[in-house]
């Protein structure tokens, strides 16, 4: 059963030819974006075997897609071919079980449709989540109306077409303990018993959400500087002390324990912005962060 995009026509343009161009001008913004379009630097690829994902904002492409752009330019820049991107997104629409893998079919959006790496679905089937076995389900309801995995597709379809699988994971139980560290390990031993495979994973979040825009900066600051220094356990006690407005902690915090337990961990932030930088005015702040997460 394919999943169509309820967010095309407005969180990004809904047509195949204002949604490319869409992209474009995102890459190119050279205040906010990358600066310039992946696919007309080609020489500039330097293939890293170390990525193993990135952290994206997700919010509508007007506000949030300037700093997205700049972790698919670099994956693009890193990676020549991808099988399977595994997308993990907060739910905040609080449907379906807590922590719930999309069973099959394919995403579809202006660009195309992308289908869902099965095998993928098959290992978790078989996989012991002790002690969150209770808390996993294989099922579409959460993943209806939920934007924040659905946002990062785009951006990827652009740079690769529709030549790569998904496994997209949607987490309405965000628990530090036990479910991130027990979906990483999950996560760290499907990509070490599938070395044949190019795996990306893209951790969907946005950071502060207040009304203080001098809030937003001071808290994000300090939670960035814990994920550069890979301080988990202090990012999530920061996190609760101040009851931090971060929607998708749990799946940045997977992704660097991942690359923890995969190797030598590497984190670099390549761009941060909130939603007042880039359109002033208003008085909400959301804060959006691209970051780089390596292991070797």
């Amino acid at each position: 059963m394919d999943r169509q995009s309820r967010h095309a026509g407005s969180w990004y343009e809904g047509t195949e030819k204002s949604l490319t161009q869409q992209i474009n001008n995102l890459f190119c913004d050279k205040q906010w974006g990358y600066g310039k379009d992946p696919l007309e630097n080609m020489d500039d690829r330097i293939i890293d075997s170390n990525l193993i994902g990135i952290v994206s904002p997700h919010a509508g492409y007007v506000y949030s897609g300037p700093i997205a752009s700049h972790g698919f330019a670099e994956v693009f820049k890193r990676i020549e071919k991808i099988d399977t991107v595994i997308i993990l997104g907060p739910n905040h629409q609080g449907l379906g079980v807590p922590i719930s893998f999309y069973p099959g079919g394919h995403w579809s959006n202006p660009l195309g449709s992308v289908k869902v790496d099965t095998e993928f679905v098959d290992y978790a089937r078989t996989y012991d989540f002790e002690p969150i076995q209770e808390r996993i389900g294989f099922e579409r309801i959460a993943h209806v109306n939920e934007h924040s995995i659905d946002i990062q597709l785009p951006f990827l379809q652009y740079l690769y077409k529709n030549d790569f699988e998904i496994a997209p994971i949607s987490l309405g139980d965000q628990s530090f303990n036990p479910v991130v560290s027990t979906l990483s390990t999950f996560l760290s031993d499907y990509i070490t018993s599938h070395s044949e495979k190019r795996i990306l994973i893209v951790s969907s979040s946005d950071f502060s959400h207040e009304h203080n825009y001098e809030l937003v900066v001071k808290n994000d600051k300090t939670m960035l500087s814990y994920l550069e220094s890979m301080n988990l356990k202090e990012a999530e006690q920061f996190r609760q002390r101040i009851r931090m407005t971060m929607c998708g902690y749990a799946p940045v915090f997977t992704l660097i324990q991942t690359a923890k337990n995969l190797g030598t961990p590497s984190v670099e932030i390549l761009k941060y912005a909130n939603s007042t930088d880039i359109h002033p005015g208003g008085g909400y702040t959301v804060g959006y962060a691209s970051i780089l997460v390596r292991s070797s």
